[in-house]
């Protein structure tokens, strides 16, 4: 296989990048090494997830002592908070919270702005409060997800705000699935909360999204999206959901078609999703395999230009550092890698040679 000792020597030398935004007297990780925001330096319980996860999948981990291992799933779960608009126990960073409520006239505008134009019945922006919402949401399945990944849980079980099935599918039917990549992510939320949380949404959760899926793409929505990008991103998060049910894709021949059909813009995220969806598609099925793994292999060009090799990690963007956390700016955007950008390729990278049968044993994939 072609590339395979980029992909090997990008792994190996990631653990020192990784080691290099360790902060000296915590479990907390600086985003990048460069470029930082007062944000990006204050916050926490994110990067300390990433960190986890990189470790996991490097081996790093199965490699600390059991005290270490233990003082940092308690730092993780010393971010469990009871704060009001809030399911309770969520896990929540505190800076998050300040970044959100600091003024900012600009940003004050267009939050007027969007109010006055949800009025009119024509847009949907969402609302700050909303987006604050989505954020908490996501770091909460996240640090859930990372616990459960490394053989651990949460202390404090997750509040369940949906305790019938009325409840649950009136939420998931007021998501607009003609956008699947934000709706697909509330679903892939309650996936991770159905297994880890022992909420016993699996069924509900199946029959909905059976309801969402598209024969013709093999991904799931209510109309056919504008992009491909959409179809491919949107996909990719409802997968995520069904590998935490370990539940079968129910197209996955048509979105393998599809995928071929349609490859990624070259920016991380995308070329991510991308690489997942193929790889768990073709977990599934051997249908066009060849072509999945020559299409897989051709991913490492893009791979190679977020590459910094001076620094052993990858940026999130080409010659651009991940510049924002769930809305939170958190670098200035240098030519910098990030630990963002380099669990993304780390992972892609680890699914493309599992793909090939060329995965080191000693390594681990993880379930986003």
């Amino acid at each position: 296989m072609r590339n395979s000792q980029f992909f090997i020597d990008a792994i190996t030398g990631t653990q020192d990048y990784i080691y290099s935004l360790k902060k000296e007297d915590s479990f907390s990780f600086y985003p990048s090494n460069n470029g930082l925001t007062k944000y990006g330096e204050k916050l926490e319980l994110g990067f300390s997830n990433y960190a986890l996860k990189l470790y996991f999948m490097l081996g790093i981990w199965k490699q600390l002592e059991n005290s270490e291992k233990e003082n940092w799933k308690n730092y993780i779960n010393s971010f469990q908070s009871d704060i009001a608009n809030f399911p309770k126990n969520s896990f929540i960073d505190k800076v998050i919270l300040e970044s959100y409520n600091e003024f900012n006239f600009l940003n004050f505008s267009k939050e007027i702005t969007r109010k006055i134009l949800n009025t009119t019945g024509k847009f949907n922006f969402e609302i700050k409060n909303t987006r604050l919402k989505k954020a908490i949401n996501a770091e909460t399945k996240q640090s859930i997800s990372t616990l459960w990944e490394v053989g651990s849980s949460n202390n404090l079980m997750l509040e369940n705000l949906y305790t019938s099935n009325n409840q649950l599918f009136q939420y998931l039917d007021s998501l607009n699935w003609q956008t699947p990549w934000t709706s697909g992510a509330q679903f892939s939320s309650l996936c991770v909360y159905s297994t880890t949380q022992k909420f016993n949404y699996e069924e509900d959760l199946m029959n909905f999204i059976t309801k969402k899926a598209n024969y013709e793409t093999g991904s799931y929505f209510s109309k056919m999206p504008n992009s491909s990008r959409e179809v491919i991103n949107g996909a990719m998060k409802v997968i995520s959901g069904l590998d935490w049910l370990e539940r079968e894709i129910h197209y996955p021949e048509k979105l393998i078609d599809f995928c071929l059909a349609n490859e990624p813009i070259h920016e991380g995220c995308d070329v991510v999703d991308f690489i997942y969806v193929l790889y768990k598609c073709s977990q599934q099925t051997k249908y066009r395999k060849d072509e999945v793994n020559k299409l897989l292999n051709d991913q490492a060009k893009v791979l190679r230009e977020l590459f910094r090799p001076n620094e052993g990690g990858f940026s999130y963007f080409r010659n651009k550092s991940q510049t924002h956390y769930y809305g939170v700016e958190i670098t200035t955007g240098e030519n910098s890698a990030d630990i963002h950008g380099t669990l993304l390729c780390i992972w892609a990278i680890m699914m493309i040679l599992d793909s090939n049968e060329l995965l080191d044993t000693n390594y681990n994939i993880i379930k986003p």
